[in-house]
């Protein structure tokens, strides 16, 4: 019997350790200032849209409408629709700098669920991805806003107090299995794909309308595509198990910004490149924090 409470007591302080202990807050921030920047933007990008697919004169209309929550289903005037758009960006940018955040992460997410439903043929993977990210942050800590971080560096009233600059590492923990499971799923169903097997797929991508500068030349370029299509899948499998190992941490994040980096260049992709990034962030810890924040801290001695 008491190796037996010994083993549960193990392996309940293991489970504490991993989901429930202590991380610098300021991570969290940094997720949530990611988050609503990329939240902005997909506003802001749905913004000419939103007549068309999100009133009840646009071109779905309410009866077409998917099941799921949504408050379009209460709002079908272009003016209320109007103004839900704004509600969302509001929110985003409230969130962003931490000033009633909690609120604005509810008001977000509830966007996200609503958008999804209601505009269902303008819904791409990213969207997805922003939902699921968006509920995360709901449940997590959301970290000290912009002022406090401020004047904690600054050396201002008002800072962040210690007891506040730790949070619990959950919200951390699902993001980076979030990121995993986008990558590692990713790659799976691309090993099925004969295209993707065979290499010709950054070919073919290169020639269509996705990608920024099309041209027929990739037709003859087969060795590039196949060492490009066979190297991306290498490097999406590699990204979560660099990030998670503190050594080969910033080899991840150079892998999976180089990675993006490029789709972003070549194609008219944006926002799936910015919103599987976000998680990224989860992999930092305080030290990664204070490492990068050491020289300037040194500056600022310096100059005072």
């Amino acid at each position: 019997m008491n190796r037996l409470l010994t083993i549960v007591g193990d392996a309940w302080r293991q489970f504490e350790r991993l989901w429930l202990g202590p991380v610098d807050a300021r991570v969290y921030a940094i997720i949530r200032i990611a988050f609503a920047v990329v939240a902005l933007i997909n506003v802001i990008d749905l913004w000419p849209h939103r007549l068309a697919f999100f009133s009840g004169e646009g071109m779905t209309g309410h009866p077409a409408e998917q099941s799921g929550l949504s408050v379009f289903r209460q709002v079908e005037s272009p003016a209320g629709v109007t103004v839900i758009f704004l509600v969302a960006a509001a929110s985003a940018v409230w969130l962003g700098i931490g000033v009633m955040a909690r609120p604005a992460a509810v008001l977000l997410w509830l966007w996200q669920m609503s958008y999804t439903s209601q505009g269902y043929p303008l819904v791409h993977g990213w969207d997805i991805l922003l939902r699921i990210e968006a509920l995360i942050l709901l449940i997590s800590p959301l970290g000290p806003s912009i002022p406090q971080w401020l004047a904690q560096v600054n050396g201002k009233p008002g800072a962040i107090r210690r007891s506040d600059g730790m949070a619990s590492r959950h919200g951390l923990v699902l993001l980076q299995i979030q990121l995993a499971v986008v990558y590692w799923q990713t790659v799976w169903l691309k090993v099925l794909d004969a295209y993707w097997r065979n290499g010709e797929v950054i070919s073919y991508f290169m020639m269509s309308t996705y990608a920024r500068f099309p041209s027929a030349q990739w037709a003859h370029w087969d060795l590039a595509s196949a060492l490009l299509s066979h190297l991306t899948l290498l490097v999406e499998v590699a990204i979560p198990l660099l990030l998670w190992n503190r050594r080969t941490r910033m080899l991840g994040f150079f892998l999976g910004i180089a990675l993006h980096g490029s789709i972003v260049l070549v194609s008219h992709i944006l926002l799936f490149s910015l919103t599987v990034l976000v998680p990224y962030f989860a992999f930092l810890d305080g030290r990664d924090l204070e490492r990068w924040s050491g020289p300037l801290r040194r500056r600022r001695i310096l100059e005072g």
